[in-house]
């Protein structure tokens, strides 16, 4: 039995991420998805979850004993939200999946996302560097799946343009990936020392026009 998916609910930057690859996402995002997988197989699941409500089954729990047969269980779901949807879109995508009865929803959580536009100054300042550091190489928007503290900024400041952008060469994607939250988690040195180049780069390029209404600030 295939198991059900919510819908998808489709924001800026993944939109703007596959129409960069030459992608349409809005006619038919399974069909945009499968042609990303060819290609990308290892970045295909993370795009895939930039561009709906995400239900981690992670933990359960029912009777404290062994020999007592409890009356209800517990299942608790690590659930990952598109930016600007709250509670009332959860629900409706958690009963698309499970229907509307035989269980109680909880929330011990609620956690509304935001993003960054993605076209900026800060954006374009980050493109110029890219550009003048690999010719060959393109910025492409993208939508964090994890936690990131730029929500907090962008929440506490409205015109605060920020952008998880971490450039690396002497590392894989998939080398990081499988180092985050790990035992040894790290960077290339040399990576590091090419970030730092970035940031200095693009910040004194974005200081340029601080004469401009609208601040703008850098978040890793």
């Amino acid at each position: 039995m295939k198991s059900k998916t919510p819908t998808w609910d489709i924001t800026p930057a993944p939109r703007a991420l596959l129409a960069e690859l030459g992608l349409e996402p809005d006619g038919d995002p399974a069909a945009a998805l499968e042609a990303l997988e060819q290609r990308a197989p290892s970045f295909a699941p993370l795009a895939d979850a930039m561009m709906r409500v995400t239900l981690a089954p992670t933990m359960v729990d029912a009777s404290e004993q062994m020999n007592v047969i409890p009356e209800k269980a517990r299942l608790h779901v690590d659930c990952r939200v598109p930016p600007g949807m709250g509670e009332d879109s959860v629900r409706s995508r958690v009963s698309e999946v499970l229907g509307e009865t035989g269980y109680r929803l909880e929330f011990t959580e609620r956690v509304v996302g935001n993003a960054s536009p993605p076209e900026s100054a800060l954006a374009n300042a980050i493109r110029s560097w890219v550009k003048a550091t690999d010719p060959e190489a393109r910025l492409l928007p993208s939508l964090s799946v994890g936690y990131s503290d730029s929500r907090t900024f962008r929440h506490a400041f409205p015109d605060c343009v920020a952008y998880g952008f971490f450039p690396f060469m002497h590392m894989t994607a998939e080398q990081l990936a499988e180092l985050v939250h790990g035992r040894d988690e790290r960077v290339d040195v040399r990576d590091l020392g090419l970030a730092v180049d970035c940031y200095r780069a693009v910040v004194t390029e974005v200081l340029g026009g601080a004469d401009r209404p609208n601040s703008e600030a850098i978040s890793s």
